[in-house]
Order: C-alpha cells, then sequence, then structure tokens
C-alpha cells in the first residue's frame, strides 16, 4: 500500500501506526520527503488533542516521531492537514469533534464580529472553510476526500460516510 511506504520513508514504523484508530498528519506530508519540510496546522494539533480527550486513540506528528513544523493561521478558515482514519468505529467521535470544532471557531468569529444576530448563527457557517484530507483505511474499505469549502458541507459529507459504513 502506497501509504505505508510514505509512512515508512518518513521513518515511522507502519506497525506503530497501525496501533492507532486515528492520525492526524502535516498537510504536506504527500509532498515532502524530508520531515524537516513537514507542517501541521495549529487546528490538527488541536483536533488530535480533542480526540485523545474523547477516548480516541489517536496520534499527531510529534507521537509519531514527527519534527514537523506548526503553521497557527489566523482567521476564520480552518485548515485540518491529513487525517487517516484507520477504524472506522473511531469515525462518530470524529464526526462530533470536528462538529464541536468548527462550532467553536463559528462561535468565535460571531463574537468578534458582535454584528451578527444568534438566528443568524447556523448562516455564518458558510463563511468558515475547512480544507482537509481525509483518508479512511479500513481493511478493504479504503477512500480519500480532499475537501475545500464550507464547514456545513463538511460535516454533511462527513455524516453520510458514516451513514453508509
Amino acid at each position: 500500500m502506497e501509504d505505508v511506504k510514505l509512512l515508512s520513508k518518513l521513518g515511522i514504523d507502519p506497525d506503530v501506526a497501525s496501533q492507532y484508530q486515528i492520525l492526524c498528519l502535516p498537510e504536506n506530508i504527500e509532498n515532502q520527503i524530508e520531515t524537516t519540510q513537514l507542517v501541521d496546522s495549529g487546528e490538527s494539533i488541536t483536533l488530535s488533542k480533542l480526540l485523545k480527550e474523547e477516548g480516541v486513540k489517536c496520534a499527531n506528528s510529534y507521537d509519531l516521531g514527527l519534527n514537523a513544523k506548526i503553521s497557527e493561521r489566523r482567521g476564520v478558515d480552518i485548515w485540518l492537514g491529513s487525517i487517516w482514519i484507520l477504524n472506522h468505529a473511531a469515525l462518530p467521535l470524529f464526526i462530533s469533534v470536528i462538529g464541536r470544532l468548527l462550532g467553536e471557531k463559528i462561535q468565535k468569529k460571531l463574537d468578534a464580529t458582535n454584528q451578527l444576530k444568534a438566528s443568524q448563527k447556523s448562516d455564518d457557517s458558510e463563511g468558515t472553510q475547512v480544507y482537509a484530507d481525509l483518508k479512511i483505511m479500513d481493511g478493504k474499505i479504503s477512500a480519500e476526500i480532499k475537501y475545500n469549502g464550507d464547514a456545513d458541507t463538511f460535516l454533511k459529507v462527513l455524516k453520510s460516510i458514516n451513514d453508509e459504513q
């Protein structure tokens, strides 16, 4: 499998990585062979922490021994990096945590502008863009979604994946 080869090239033991349910990896992991060039997003690190709090066996770059730089972006967009779901049983918790993360980001935007009414809160999520490379690799099931779009649609896509499985 090409993904396992990628991990090996970066010095990650595939057997160690397979012990996790979800891997939150650098956004440029597929484009870099040198570990010094890898870049994690701040949201990816936050996501891995939230998943761990929920009891998901999750690893980020640091857990896997990668020395990735961290990119902190300011704004309302969410950059999740490359997320590998190795066990679809973790998908419902992943969706729940993503929903909470998006909700907090949208709420911060509302608080900052302080010009929108509470009833417009759900409409405002269209202004928050999500950037993610999602790979689901569980046994014979394998799918990849490169998503660049609004937060509401991202949640709908995730929920539809969960419903299909």
